[in-house]
């Protein structure tokens, strides 16, 4: 399958500007408003927006401090720290595309690259894709998730405690110690986003709601109600969701949507669902989820006629069974045309016992059998699908982690597996046997583990 010739188009264009240049730290904003953190993707950790910042300009919501420190380090030819997610992919032997590359070849970044570069560092602007999360409210636990994100992981680990790991993924101790507002709190951040909204709304071409599962956080209504009432026509709305919710409501709120693109009050929506596998081993994963349930409302959304979007992260139990996954979604695009649904596949990063590098060589062979299926299959699969399908295989075999990290990787998984199928009363190896010698590896990692 021959490489997207449009990515790398951009990708000689960003590098004219520097060789760490990338548009998200300008147009891109996730948005944690129960939390009051940003980053400018997914990759980097979030960083806290000081309150102090937002008092008289509610735009730092997006143009904080830190951020636009690291705008000046990229605009000097430098690659940020933080931003190693994409520098560990384009670094690897060979020429590889990264994040970076395929972000700024977006339709809404694409035409802004040269504009950025002769921009001042210091300068605010609004992003054109905005991703924003007005609660952790949430009815699934998905176990490379947090309490941060999910409800349920909070109730769970006020219940019975922390894990014991090495890396505290799922600790409670913002509660106390950080920034958390629920539902009824009164939140600077939520108002500092209105306030900012009447400007943010004339350069936004998408905002994307996310949670915990945004269909049971109120502020997701909220927005739904404003757009009712101050159109924006320009704007797609898209919707990160478990499907998970009931039938009524998720039918509900599709209502509301093709009302509103019915009456032109917003362009368009995309919906964005979360799915790592098939099968029992993905509800394995994603505790709450029930398959039949998802599927329903996933097709639901396509017969619709909505944009569909798998985010598959891909993680340590993704391996085995991916191409399960592939194979449904060719029966979908069989169904419902191949432009009716897509898929991602970043790789996790952190908590470090989900992380893909902690398995031995003799899993390599299930990326490549999977990598051979989407490139026997290249007219019915995206160039960029299989861009990011072979970025992970790579990532996987050359393994560019810390040989530290990755023991206590696999010390943690055999902690965190043996507790969590205590809790949620599951057993690993009966969905997962072929982990089975790994997981007794692991299990001597565990007892050998100073």
């Amino acid at each position: 399958m021959s490489r997207d010739k449009r990515v790398d188009a951009v990708k000689d264009r960003l590098n004219k500007v520097g060789c760490g240049f990338c548009t998200q730290k300008w147009l891109h904003e996730t948005l944690y408003l129960h939390t009051g953190d940003n980053h400018s993707c997914y990759h980097p950790r979030p960083h806290h927006i000081p309150l102090v910042e937002i008092q008289d300009n509610p735009s730092a919501l997006h143009n904080t401090k830190w951020k636009k420190q690291q705008r000046k380090t990229m605009l000097e030819g430098g690659r940020p720290d933080e931003c190693y997610y994409c520098w560990n992919i384009e670094d690897l032997p060979g020429e590889h595309l990264s994040d970076r590359h395929f972000h700024s070849a977006s339709s809404y970044a694409e035409p802004m690259i040269e504009t950025l570069a002769d921009m001042p560092w210091d300068k605010d602007i609004n992003p054109r894709y905005l991703e924003v999360s007005f609660g952790n409210g949430c009815n699934y636990r998905c176990g490379y998730c947090s309490p941060q994100a999910s409800t349920l992981w909070m109730d769970e680990i006020k219940k019975h405690g922390n894990y014991d790991l090495t890396y505290n993924q799922y600790g409670i101790d913002f509660l106390e110690h950080g920034t958390y507002y629920g539902p009824k709190d009164d939140n600077p951040y939520v108002e500092a986003f209105w306030k900012w909204w009447p400007s943010l709304r004339k350069d936004l071409w998408t905002l994307r709601i996310t949670g915990g599962e945004p269909l049971m956080n109120p502020g997701s209504m909220q927005f739904l109600d404003l757009l009712e009432k101050e159109p924006a026509p320009q704007l797609e709305i898209s919707l990160n969701s478990n499907l998970g919710v009931t039938t009524n409501k998720i039918d509900k709120f599709y209502d509301r949507i093709d009302s509103l693109v019915e009456n032109k009050k917003i362009k368009q929506f995309s919906l964005f669902t979360s799915i790592d596998t098939w099968g029992p081993q993905a509800e394995y994963m994603r505790t709450g989820m029930n398959l039949i349930h998802w599927e329903r409302n996933l097709k639901e959304a396509m017969r619709r006629g909505f944009q569909v979007n798998l985010m598959c992260t891909f993680n340590v139990l993704c391996v085995t069974n991916f191409k399960s996954l592939l194979e449904k979604v060719l029966e979908w695009r069989e169904e419902f045309g191949k432009d009716a649904i897509g898929f991602d596949t970043p790789y996790l990063k952190e908590p470090h016992h989900w992380m893909i590098n902690i398995l031995p060589e003799s899993f390599n062979s299930y990326m490549d059998e999977t990598l051979e299926f989407i490139n026997s299959h290249g007219d019915k699969f995206k160039p960029s699908e299989y861009e990011k399908f072979k970025r992970v295989t790579n990532f996987m075999k050359e393994n560019p982690v810390d040989p530290l990290k990755i023991q206590k990787g696999r010390r943690d998984f055999y902690s965190f597996f043996t507790e969590n199928d205590k809790r949620v009363g599951l057993n690993l190896l009966e969905v997962f046997p072929e982990y089975t010698e790994f997981y007794n590896y692991c299990k001597q990692v565990y007892e050998n583990y100073g």
